[in-house]
C-alpha cells in the first residue's frame, strides 16, 4: 500500500511538471568551459582521495552550506550551477523539483535524513527536510548543518537556488 501511495504522488507530481520547472540563470560560459576542463582531468581512480565541492543554497533570505558528492552525478549537478529551482512540497519532509536532468546511479536508501540532497528517477532534484526511507535515489550531496532549514523552506511551494561557493 505504501508504494501505491508513493506511485500515486509520482503521478500527482507529473501532472504538476510545467509549474516546476528550471529556471534558467546565466553564466559566464568561461566559467563552464573551465569546469568541463576540471572535471577531465580528475582522475576516476582517485575519487577517495579528493574532497567534496561546497555550494550555497539559498532559501528565501537564510543560506545554507551542502557538499557535493564527488561522483559522476555530482559533477553534472555542479556543471548547471548556478540553478533557480520552484520546488514543490511532499510529504511534510521534502521540496522537490521535476525537470533537472542527471546521471543516475540510484540505490535504496533504508534512511534518509534532513539535509539529504538527492535525485529521484534521474531528473528530480530533491532536498530533504525530514527524515524519509525505503525508496532508491542517487545521493547529490548533504547540508553541513539544518539549522533553521524547516522554517526557512515552510510549507509549500519555495524558490531555491544553488550556486558554486565564491
Amino acid at each position: 500500500m505504501r508504494n501505491f501511495s508513493r506511485l500515486a504522488a509520482v503521478i500527482a507530481v507529473c501532472l504538476q511538471f510545467i509549474s516546476c520547472t528550471p529556471i534558467p540563470v546565466p553564466h559566464d560560459p568561461e566559467d563552464v568551459e573551465g569546469q568541463s576542463q576540471d572535471q577531465n582531468d580528475t582522475d576516476p581512480g582517485n575519487q577517495d582521495n579528493q574532497q567534496n565541492m561546497a555550494i550555497n543554497i539559498t532559501i528565501g533570505d537564510k543560506s545554507f552550506v551542502a557538499e557535493i558528492d564527488n561522483s559522476e552525478t555530482g559533477k553534472a549537478f555542479l556543471a548547471k550551477l548556478p540553478l533557480t529551482l520552484d520546488m514543490s512540497e511532499l510529504n511534510g519532509n521534502e521540496k522537490y523539483c521535476y525537470g533537472v536532468e542527471l546521471p543516475r546511479a540510484d540505490k535504496h536508501f533504508n534512511s534518509i535524513a534532513a539535509g539529504d540532497l538527492m535525485l529521484y528517477s534521474g531528473n528530480c532534484v530533491v532536498l530533504f527536510y525530514g527524515s524519509a526511507g525505503g525508496y532508491s535515489y542517487t545521493r547529490i550531496g548533504k547540508l553541513t548543518g539544518t539549522d533553521g532549514l524547516k522554517e526557512a523552506l515552510g510549507t509549500g511551494s519555495i524558490r531555491i537556488t544553488f550556486a558554486k561557493q565564491e
